[in-house]
C-alpha cells in the first residue's frame, strides 16, 4: 500500500500522462490506495487527482466492470457512505461526499459496459436514501479543505440511479419515485443554512430525471410541489434564523425548478412542462414564498 505522498505523486505523474497509466503500475492496487484516500481533507488529492483518476479510468474504458463492482460495493458501505454519518462540520463528510460521486460514476461505465441488475440499482436507490435522511453535514466549499458538497454530490448519484436503465428500462416503479421526491424535499428543506454552491439547480436535474420515467403524472409532479406547503411559511414568526434559512432554500429550489421545466429540451411525455411551470407560478406568487 502506498503512503500518502507516494499515491499523491503517481497520481500527479498519471494526471499529467492524460490519465493513462504507466508501465509497470498495477490497476487494482491503484484503485484499492485511491479508495484508502478517497475522503482525505487535503482537496488537491481527494479532488484535483483521486476522483479526477476514477472519472477519467471510467471515460477512457481503464476500469473494467469487476473493478466498478468493487468501487461500488466499498463505497456503499459503513465505512464510506455512512462513515461519521450524522456529524456536523468534522472532515468525515469528504469520505461521505466523495463516496457519492464514486456511486454516481458506477452508473456512467454501466451506460457503456451493463453489469448492473435491476435489484442491484434499487438496492443503490435504498442506500441513498437512508444515506440523505442521516446526512447533517450541508456544506458545499470548505476553506482550505475544498469541496464537501454533499447535497450536490447526493443529487448527482440520485440522478444517475434514476436514469439508469436495465435492458432498455427504467427500474422503478410510481411508488419508488414518489420515495425519490420526497428525498430530494428533505435535502430543499434544510435550516441549518442557506445553500450557496448551486444546489438547488442539482436537485432540479432529479426532479427532470423521475419525471422522464413517463411514470408520474403531472396530478403527481403538482401534489407534490403543494407539500411545500404554501400555507405554512410565515418564518418570521418562527426560530430564526432557522426557519428564514428553510425559508430561502424553499424558494430558491421552486424558482430553480420553475425557471427549467419551460425548457425546450425537456423531453417529458408524461409530465407538461408548461403546466407544471404555470402551476409553480401560481404556487409562487400566492404562497408569497
Amino acid at each position: 500500500m502506498k503512503t500518502f505522498e507516494e499515491l499523491k505523486q503517481c497520481l500527479t505523474q498519471i494526471k499529467a500522462n492524460d490519465f493513462n497509466v504507466p508501465h509497470g503500475v498495477d490497476v487494482d492496487s491503484m484503485i484499492a490506495d485511491m479508495l484508502t484516500f478517497i475522503g482525505h481533507a487535503d482537496g488537491e488529492i481527494r479532488d484535483g487527482l483521486i476522483y479526477s483518476t476514477f472519472n477519467s479510468w471510467t471515460d477512457n474504458g481503464t476500469v473494467t466492470t469487476a473493478q466498478m463492482k468493487h468501487i461500488l460495493t466499498t463505497c456503499l458501505g459503513e465505512q464510506y457512505l455512512f462513515f461519521g454519518i450524522g456529524e456536523r462540520d468534522t472532515d468525515s463528510v469528504f469520505t461521505r461526499s466523495f463516496s457519492l460521486l464514486a456511486i454516481a460514476l458506477a452508473f456512467c461505465l454501466h451506460e457503456k459496459n451493463p453489469f448492473l441488475t435491476v435489484s442491484d440499482v434499487q438496492a443503490i436507490k435504498e442506500a441513498l436514501l437512508l444515506y440523505i435522511n442521516q446526512e447533517k453535514d450541508y456544506r458545499g466549499y470548505v476553506d482550505g479543505k475544498g469541496w464537501a458538497h454533499t447535497v450536490a454530490h447526493a443529487a448527482d448519484a440520485l440522478c444517475n440511479t434514476v436514469c439508469c436503465e436495465v435492458d432498455g428500462e427504467f427500474c422503478f416503479d410510481r411508488i419508488a419515485l414518489l420515495e425519490i421526491l420526497k428525498a430530494v424535499k428533505t435535502l430543499i428543506l434544510c435550516s441549518d443554512c442557506v445553500y450557496t454552491a448551486e444546489e438547488d439547480e442539482r436537485l432540479v436535474f432529479v426532479v427532470n430525471a423521475v419525471c422522464a420515467n413517463k411514470i408520474l403524472t403531472n396530478d403527481d409532479l403538482m401534489a407534490w410541489i403543494d407539500s411545500f406547503n404554501p400555507t405554512d411559511n410565515e418564518w418570521w414568526n418562527g426560530t430564526i434564523p432557522n426557519d428564514y434559512y428553510l425559508h430561502v432554500n424553499r424558494k430558491n429550489f421552486l424558482r430553480s425548478l420553475y425557471f427549467y421545466f419551460p425548457s425546450p429540451n425537456n423531453e417529458l411525455e408524461a409530465v407538461d412542462p408548461s403546466a407544471t411551470a404555470k402551476h409553480l407560478l401560481t404556487f409562487l406568487v400566492g404562497s408569497d414564498v
